[in-house]
């Protein structure tokens, strides 16, 4: 059906909303009213609707996935969840919640997962790459097992924004190589108090590369440490042609940002790294072959609080680094360091104090 198109528009009325549902209707079926009314329960882009019960989000997932993907809106409030979310096939889900909250509370989305060990909450991964799919303005609490609260491998296109993430048993976001992945976005996340990195890019773990990413506007609390990328569990994949812009570390137990062996073409913008416990960024490796370069940073900020050993550490072979526009002050052991085989560094203006 069509609708009149007023110049200039009119006010929408009684008339205009029925209208709306009507037509909804005709579409999807006499859920489409649901849809708009009812904000208390799980809606995928099928039309169907389950209870904000244990499990339910699964099976949306697996509907919507009889559909060649789509999307689920989750209600605001508490969904305690026993076991963890799988996308498992090669095709994209989206999963709106209704805002981001404190954990274990219900003033927005807030998704508390009480799995065993070995199981991710949040788990996308299946034989090839899926292209597009993302999570959206909800908080992941996960109150046991051992494992991630979102897991990657093989994705491109992929979205993550404004998460809240806190207490972590193992990482926050974790990205493998088992297969290339690309622009993954991750923007506007709060991660908190992860046991152990709050993002990881692993670029070892099989012979994919992680490339073409991004990671905006992202706030670090208290996690073992922040960001961590590079081929870290083997050398045969890498990190590279990625971008940090915006975030910020706040009472990092490690490191703020490390990056170690095969990272290439890095742009690192506007971090700001406060009391970290490790340095605030370190680039090494384990050897020539596998050694980090190209990486730009700046400009940066970074507040040791006494506490921080060293600003920037650039070690190993690492070679073809510029870093500048940027004050390095409160550190413990030097504001700078660069090892004896690192080559081509370049400082721009930098206050050290």
């Amino acid at each position: 059906m069509s609708f009149p198109q007023p110049y200039p528009p009119t006010p929408i009325d009684f008339e205009d909303w029925n209208n709306v549902i009507d037509a909804l209707e005709a579409r999807f079926g006499s859920s489409a009213s649901s849809f708009i009314r009812d904000r208390k329960r799980i809606i995928n882009s099928r039309g169907n609707i389950w209870e904000k019960a244990a499990g339910n989000i699964q099976l949306a997932i697996e509907d919507v996935l009889l559909d060649e993907g789509g999307a689920l809106w989750l209600p605001k409030g508490k969904i305690n969840e026993t076991s963890g979310w799988v996308v498992d096939e090669e095709k994209p889900v989206h999963v709106f919640g209704a805002g981001m909250c404190w954990h274990d509370l219900d003033r927005g989305t807030m998704i508390k997962f009480s799995v065993p060990n070995g199981v991710h909450c949040v788990d996308i991964d299946a034989p090839g790459t899926i292209h597009f799919g993302g999570l959206y303005d909800m908080t992941l609490y996960p109150a046991s097992g051992n494992q991630d609260v979102v897991h990657l491998d093989s994705v491109s296109d992929w979205h993550m924004d404004r998460i809240y993430i806190n207490q972590a048993k193992r990482h926050g976001l974790h990205v493998e190589s088992t297969g290339d992945s690309w622009n993954i976005w991750v923007e506007d996340c709060l991660i908190e108090n992860c046991a152990q990195k709050g993002i990881r890019l692993e670029g070892g773990a099989g012979a994919g590369a992680i490339l073409k990413s991004y990671f905006l506007n992202n706030y670090f609390y208290a996690n073992g440490v922040d960001i961590e990328l590079g081929a870290l569990d083997g050398t045969t994949g890498k990190v590279r042609l990625c971008q940090f812009h915006n975030n910020q570390h706040f009472n990092t137990v490690g490191v703020g940002l490390r990056m170690y062996r095969k990272v290439e073409q890095i742009l690192v913008m506007g971090h700001i790294f406060y009391k970290t416990g490790g340095n605030a960024i370190d680039v090494n490796d384990d050897g020539q072959a596998n050694k980090c370069e190209r990486i730009t940073i700046g400009p940066f900020d970074i507040d040791g609080q006494s506490v921080t050993p060293v600003g920037l550490n650039i070690q190993g072979y690492t070679a073809h680094v510029v870093y500048g526009l940027g004050q390095i002050f409160g550190c413990t052991t030097a504001s700078v360091q660069t090892g004896p085989n690192t080559s081509d560094i370049v400082e721009g203006t930098v206050i050290k104090s």
